[in-house]
């Protein structure tokens, strides 16, 4: 059975749930520990937002992240990272086999189906379903969610909008 990016992302949310509510911020490096994944905060080229490596079956599982750009925009990275890991782990083709992902231009674009994932993933792991809808219940829009999340204004938009809470 294939698991979607929710559920994947959301089987992570409870541990880092108390008494059923989510704990806010999430924060993805602190996910990344927990899974046993080391992070790396570094400048890289432009392009590059982030990475996740594992170079052979016997080594650690690596994310590296861009330390030039914004924390919220490393946030979402490390977060799209740990999508790509959910991926590969429940795929028993792929899974302890080595790997390497790059977020780059193609992770934006919505047409690949593992970065589509990856960014599924993310935004249920930072900007949790039940969480986003019973804030903007209140009437909390993007501009005042983004900052409860650590996400970016552009981030939560999306998010927003992909729940059907905005237009």
């Amino acid at each position: 059975m294939e698991i979607t990016a929710e559920a994947a992302a959301q089987s992570i949310l409870n541990h880092f749930s108390e008494g059923g509510k989510v704990v806010l911020p999430v924060d993805p490096v602190e996910v990344a520990r927990f899974l046993g994944i080391n992070v790396y905060k570094t400048k890289l080229d432009n392009t590059l937002s982030g990475m996740i490596a594992k170079v052979s079956p016997q080594a650690d599982t690596d994310i590296i992240v861009n330390s030039e750009q914004a924390p919220v925009r490393q946030r979402f990275t490390i977060a799209h990272e740990l999508g790509h890991y959910f991926a590969i782990r429940s795929d028993p083709i792929r899974d302890g086999k080595p790997f390497i992902h790059r977020r780059a231009q193609l992770a934006a674009c919505g047409t690949d189906s593992e970065e589509i994932f990856a960014n599924g993933f993310a935004a249920q792991l930072l900007m949790p379903r039940n969480e986003v809808i019973d804030a903007s219940r209140i009437g909390a829009d993007a501009a005042l969610l983004a900052p409860r999340f650590h996400v970016s204004l552009d981030a939560m938009t999306n998010r927003l909008r992909s729940l059907g809470l905005a237009k």
